[in-house]
């Protein structure tokens, strides 16, 4: 009798141990495969170690290309950006005062060119121009060249030159009028009005994040007779920034 009870004790106590070793291993298993693991499982060689390397940035993925005017009554006005899922440069001017007004336009004559208007977070309107960074790149735009403002002003910081040039209404019955210059890393964009009187014509420079680099000049123009003012930009993409670009649009870096 005390023989039968020692067997089925030991029997029991075999069972519960087999029983429990299989659970520790199914849930091990189970850690092991879970997503965001990078455990190799008991392997002797480099154990539970990943061997990924993280993907360094590259020069592309480093760029900042956003611009501010650094003065005037519109300082730290942002004018510059760098839309880089769509390769584009983005140009911002704001809207001359006056009732808001929706706008959306492709331009055929220069394909890729977008311009619409749009609300910053104050609430004021400002005219977006978005321009594919190849067209800048290659300056491969076919329009008639211009190398002043209308009614023969110089453009304001600008390399000298002439320019493929392109004038657009903003809207039916209205005096305003945009204008865009396009030259090897640089694009100009005045904005017509009435509402900027004589005399009064001030230039500040764009300057990036931390202040270090200029990237362009914002220029309110005065009323010259006949013409009538408004707000030019000239944005400079320098040599090494295009360069990253170009390497970029090539293929040579992501």
């Amino acid at each position: 009798m005390t023989m039968t009870k020692t067997t089925s004790l030991l029997i029991a106590m075999i069972a519960t141990t087999s029983l429990l070793a299989g659970c520790s291993k199914d849930s091990f298993q189970a850690a092991a495969g879970s997503p965001g693991s990078n455990s190799q499982g008991s392997s002797d060689d480099n154990s539970g170690q990943s061997t990924d390397t993280p993907k360094q940035p590259s020069a592309w993925d480093k760029l900042e290309l956003t611009g501010a005017v650094g003065g005037t009554s519109y300082e730290n006005e942002q004018v510059i950006a760098l839309d880089k899922p769509n390769n584009a440069l983005l140009l911002y001017l704001p809207l001359p005062p006056g009732p808001f007004f929706d706008l959306y336009l492709d331009v055929p004559e220069v394909k890729g060119v977008k311009i619409k208007t749009v609300l910053d977070s104050q609430q004021k309107g400002r005219i977006a121009v978005s321009i594919p960074l190849s067209l800048i790149l290659k300056n491969s735009v076919l329009l008639p060249s211009a190398s002043t403002l209308p009614g023969g002003r110089p453009l304001p910081h600008m390399p000298s030159g002439e320019y493929p040039s392109l004038g657009l209404g903003l809207k039916q019955d209205s005096t305003n009028k945009l204008y865009l210059y396009f030259g090897v890393n640089t694009v100009g964009l005045f904005i017509e009005s009435s509402y900027f009187p004589e005399y009064f014509g001030v230039t500040a420079p764009v300057k990036n994040a931390a202040g270090t680099r200029t990237l362009g000049y914002f220029t309110i123009v005065p009323k010259s007779g006949a013409n009538n003012g408004g707000l030019f930009l000239s944005s400079v993409i320098p040599n090494d920034l295009a360069k990253i670009i170009d390497d970029h649009l090539s293929g040579i870096i992501n």
